[in-house]
């Protein structure tokens, strides 16, 4: 989505012929694939595992490091995979976004009109906030070394990017719609003036 930002932004006349439908599925088959294959290796490694201590998963779904923590065999492997997979795929994704977000923003300085200013950094905004929605805790889930004070927070983290984010998007790309922004104004002062007025 940064590359598509990018493209539009930056290079507009050079949009439909840079973001073709076979480049659009490249990048798709490509982010699959990584994903797949960095599956692959995590259950191939956690297969490898002995089970002996509680079946009981202390967690909301069957995550790879709660699946390490009730491991009795040595997980060394498996945690130091984990960070480093972990690390490289945000560190790869979040300094990309970050980059042609950079571009954009030089780009968008050279505007001259404010209203178009304003018009692509909303545009950006809505996107940079629904990735730091879900990286940030996805970072601290992935990341961190988990100790037994600290699963409740992991829990936590865990709930904020696979339950939070999913549901704020259409809230986030929505506020763009100027209908949106509209009968949220109005849905605002009806139900914050009453209040105001009861003290």
């Amino acid at each position: 989505m940064a590359f598509d930002r990018y493209t539009a932004v930056c290079k507009p006349l050079l949009y439909t012929t840079t973001m073709t439908r076979a480049r659009c599925y490249g990048l798709m088959v490509l982010v699959y694939t990584i994903g797949f294959l960095t599956s692959l290796v995590h259950i191939t490694l956690a297969g490898r595992l002995s089970f002996c201590q509680a079946t009981s998963i202390n967690h909301f779904f069957c995550e790879l490091p709660t699946l390490l923590q009730l491991s009795c065999s040595d997980t060394n492997i498996n945690e130091l995979l984990q960070v480093y997979n972990a690390a490289f795929n945000i560190m790869i994704s979040v300094v990309m976004i970050l980059v042609s977000y950079a571009y954009i923003f030089h780009t968008v300085l050279q505007i001259p009109v404010g209203r178009r200013r304003l018009k692509v950094f909303s545009t950006c905004a809505s996107h940079l906030a629904a990735v730091t929605i879900f990286y940030a805790p996805a970072f601290f889930t992935y990341i961190q070394h988990h100790e037994a004070s600290s699963w409740d927070q992991a829990k936590l983290a865990s709930a904020c990017y696979s339950i939070l984010t999913p549901t704020l998007n259409p809230l986030i790309y929505s506020l763009r719609n100027k209908e949106v922004k509209g009968a949220l104004r109005r849905m605002w002062g009806r139900k914050l003036v009453p209040l105001l007025s009861c003290f």
